[in-house]
């Protein structure tokens, strides 16, 4: 029996499946980020291995057991191949940007897939028209792009929490699960933890945060100076990305209970995710074809508070596309993709092999 390996990682979390040649999924890990724009490179390793070794575990295989690994993520070539030479599997393919999630959907959605948004972390989109043309937009990372992802949804709730205490805006639930989500007494922790780049370090405990004049104090509590603001610096280690971006669901949770502020958000930020897929209809001129466009990744998992928007956006410009929600992971695609790469003819039987399998692994199905 022959068996391979599909990975699908990112800026929060990585997956990985293992699956013999007929298809069936034998196991399942998972673990964390392995974007190395933004993680440690050790710790991205480490995720990678974890992710690997226990689904390796469960059907008891070892790594050279493993005839191909394929990848999706954003990690360094070295980093991988560091995971595979100490776990003794022999080849590894990289999966081109898109190439997963499209995978993940054609076999269980009859029409062309056009498009798909990836929405997790960050942001993507890729597409495809039926004469073999190819398109991307997005997926410029947090500083500038990542347009309607969980940490764009995030620092958006963080900024609407702060011109709430200003009063530049009316007052919005959000404030407080935003504070105890992270442990934080006020909104000055969550400036001290967020604004890196604004945060000077005096001594080993003091800090100061000037945001316009750049000057520095030797021994503050928390005063203001003409205007600046001056305080001791939080213990705490200031939020990464995949930190900041564990705050989407609990935007979510206080949309679903109605606020004006988390509702208007997660509308803008389907219309953003909307602009991706509109972006790609037009540079590939598919606006009066029939296609699918499948919306990937947490984000998403809002439901209607942001798919309404996202598909409002897509059919003003393509009314003949379909939103259809996909079936299952896009690390099912990496598997395809491994499978297909060894010689495998990706038929029913295998498409059969891995929807019954895939019963006894949740994780990779789509809620």
């Amino acid at each position: 029996m022959r068996y391979v390996l599909g990975v699908d990682g990112g800026g929060s979390k990585t997956a990985c499946l293992v699956a013999d040649q007929e298809g069936k999924l034998l196991g399942y890990g998972h673990a964390g980020p392995v974007n190395t724009n933004y993680v440690p490179r050790q710790e991205v390793v480490e995720s990678l291995t974890r992710a690997v070794v226990t689904a390796l575990a469960g059907p008891e295989l070892s790594g050279e057991q493993i005839e191909i690994l394929c990848i999706s993520a954003p990690m360094a070539p070295d980093a991988v191949q560091e995971v595979a030479g100490e776990l003794g599997i022999r080849q590894i393919i990289r999966a081109a940007e898109g190439e997963t999630t499209r995978w993940a959907a054609r076999f269980w959605i009859d029409e062309h897939i056009g498009v798909t948004v990836d929405a997790g972390t960050g942001s993507i989109a890729r597409g495809w028209s039926t004469d073999g043309r190819e398109a991307g937009a997005g997926g410029w990372g947090a500083t500038l792009g990542d347009e309607g992802s969980g940490y764009w949804i995030s620092i958006q709730a963080m900024v609407a929490v702060l011109q709430a205490h200003d009063g530049r805006t009316r007052q919005t639930m959000l404030t407080k699960p935003v504070l105890e989500h992270f442990g934080m007494s006020n909104v000055m922790d969550m400036v001290f933890q967020v604004s890196q780049g604004l945060v000077a370090t005096v001594a080993a405990d003091q800090v100061g945060i000037v945001p316009d004049s750049g000057s520095e104090v030797s021994d503050v509590g928390e005063i203001s100076m003409a205007g600046v603001l001056l305080r001791k610096r939080t213990k705490n280690e200031p939020l990464t990305r995949c930190d900041v971006a564990t705050l989407c669901p609990v935007v979510v949770s206080v949309a679903e209970q109605g606020d004006w502020k988390a509702v208007d958000i997660l509308r803008e930020a389907g219309y953003e995710l909307g602009r991706l897929g509109v972006a790609i209809i037009r540079r590939l001129g598919v606006e009066k074809d029939n296609f699918a466009v499948v919306p990937f990744g947490g984000v998403f998992r809002a439901g209607e508070l942001v798919l309404g928007s996202f598909r409002e956006t897509i059919l003003a410009t393509a009314p003949h596309a379909r939103v259809v929600k996909p079936k299952f992971e896009p690390v099912v695609g990496s598997v395809l993709l491994a499978l297909s790469e060894i010689g495998v003819m990706i038929g029913d039987e295998t498409i059969e092999a891995i929807e019954q399998s895939s019963t006894g692994v949740p994780a990779c199905r789509v809620p």
